[in-house]
């Protein structure tokens, strides 16, 4: 099986392509505060700066009953990372036997002390189209995760266990990525964002899975995700965190250091060891 592998992963790869993109909203997306210019594409471009049409690209596995994984780049909430932090994540999982769908959330900054608003409406409503569509992606509506990187890795976690008055949709595991914001301020020493805008679940909820990949030289610190899997496991949560030594930020799905070429594969075997993905 071993000797296996190796091709089976990279005819997964060759045959992993995306399905069209569409809006995540069947209308106007609620809360928005910019107005687009004249003749502007709602759905950003290059780099996808200035979204003001959220949108979801599916990428189906090639089982069916696979987990699916809504994939949010980085960017400082001012831009997407879209290809190492999107296209180039969505093969990796697809090469292991993971549905993806990336959300091309709404940029750039709302309102420049609280980002997060408007694309966390994007993420939830895009829990609920995933879970509703899922089974047309080889997915299973019941294994639903949610992976971001830096500002998306912010994102990911507020979609996960930020304090709600409501019944809001969540994922049932989480991927958090060098996530970004978690910490009051950006230093190893400060302390975790907490409140109706944090990131700390509320007392009395038992958080879903999560698991961590960061480097240790990273600007915004590894201790901010230590900080988050401390808590989660507190309140009776499994958290993984996986700190690499060098690499700095935003290494997405590349070959530029070792946490860049390996946290997939350490992601698949927490996956496996959830019971949310089958051995190949």
């Amino acid at each position: 099986m071993r000797f296996l592998l190796p091709a089976l992963l990279a005819a997964l790869t060759l045959a992993a392509e995306p399905l069209p993109p569409f809006d995540v909203f069947p209308g106007q997306p609620p809360g928005e505060t910019l107005k687009m210019k004249a003749g502007q594409d709602p759905h950003g471009t290059g780099q996808r700066g200035n979204v003001f049409t959220p949108e979801l690209t599916p990428w189906p596995a090639a089982r069916s009953g696979s987990p699916i994984i809504i994939i949010c780049p980085g960017g400082g909430y001012n831009g997407l990372a879209a290809t190492h932090e999107g296209d180039a994540v969505a093969k990796r999982l697809n090469a292991f036997g993971c549905a993806a769908v990336i959300l091309h959330y709404r940029v750039p900054r709302r309102d420049p002390l609280r980002p997060w608003v408007v694309p966390l409406l994007d993420a939830r409503a895009s829990l609920e189209v995933v879970r509703a569509r899922a089974q047309e992606w080889n997915a299973d509506p019941k294994k639903v995760g949610i992976l971001g990187f830096s500002a998306g890795g912010n994102l990911a976690a507020r979609a996960a266990y930020a304090p709600s008055d409501i019944a809001v949709p969540r994922p049932d595991f989480a991927v958090l990525v060098y996530p970004a914001y978690l910490f009051e301020k950006d230093k190893p020493d400060s302390v975790l964002r907490e409140g109706p805008d944090g990131v700390v679940p509320s007392k009395g909820t038992k958080p879903v899975p999560a698991f961590f990949a960061h480097s240790a030289d990273d600007g915004y610190p590894a201790e901010g995700s230590m900080a988050l899997a401390k808590v989660l496991k507190s309140m009776g949560g499994s958290a993984e965190v996986h700190v690499w030594a060098k690499g700095g930020h935003g290494w997405g799905a590349t070959d530029r250091c070792e946490a860049a070429k390996a946290w997939t594969d350490v992601l698949r075997a927490w996956l496996i060891d959830q019971q949310f993905l089958a051995p190949l």
